[in-house]
């Protein structure tokens, strides 16, 4: 018994270095999916995903927002070991046919453990906003939720609306970027039911770090070339 006690600490201090390692993501609490105006479009774009989605393969855009099946997020890796295409879940019944779309498909897990989401590409000291979904409106009787980890950070229960009270949730959260440019953030399942289980609909990431106009730019340029002229008439 000392032994597991020992191996499961362990386990659970790498699992906490590990989350350590990344930028931390400050979480909003989480909202319920309600029309298309859900979608940030806060900052600018950095990338999405809508995972299994074939009606995504082109593209699918709600609210300026174009989500795609196959990332455009810069290198985008899951450890999810199973999804399910367009109609899997039930629609979340919205005024946006699109939006309904993308959350009818996912990406989940088979197993009752943490799964993972990363990319990177991030610049060093700007600040992102992460914008998560998950919806399972099937009423399967159980009461599914997660939570959603980033660096030392947790987010509060994201509800997949699983036991028939309606759509599911998404999170929104901010993190500024490390000297790498990764992140990675972690689903833990929770349920009241048998069978917990990490799940994912949407992923998007935005730049809310404004880059200087090119006027403003040329203004520095010239105030720099200025004082540069000005040390130069001195020596």
């Amino acid at each position: 018994m000392k032994r597991i006690l020992i191996c499961a600490s362990i386990v659970g201090v790498i699992a906490a270095a590990a989350h350590a390692q990344n930028p931390n993501i400050t979480w909003q609490a989480p909202a319920t999916i309600s029309g298309p105006s859900d979608v940030s479009t806060s900052g600018t774009f950095f990338g999405s995903w809508a995972p299994y989605n074939g009606a995504a393969l082109s593209g699918l855009p709600v609210n300026g927002v174009t989500f795609q099946a196959f990332p455009d997020l810069p290198g985008a890796a899951d450890s999810f070991d199973n999804g399910g295409g367009n109609g899997t879940f039930n629609s979340p019944g919205t005024s946006d046919n699109n939006y309904n779309n993308l959350l009818t498909a996912g990406a989940f897990g088979n197993n009752p453990t943490s799964y993972t989401i990363s990319w990177n590409g991030m610049i060093p000291g700007d600040t992102y906003l992460v914008q998560f979904w998950v919806n399972d409106a099937r009423n399967i009787g159980q009461s599914r939720s997660e939570t959603i980890t980033g660096g030392a950070n947790t987010s509060a229960a994201v509800s997949y609306g699983s036991d028939g009270s309606g759509p599911g949730q998404y999170i929104i959260g901010t993190l500024v970027a490390d000297n790498t440019g990764d992140e990675t953030i972690f689903m833990n399942p929770l349920s009241s039911g048998a069978n917990p289980s990490s799940q994912f609909n949407l992923l998007q990431v935005r730049d809310l770090t404004v880059a200087p106009e090119p006027s403003t730019l040329a203004l520095l340029a010239v105030g720099a070339g200025v004082v540069l002229f000005g040390f130069r008439r001195k020596s």
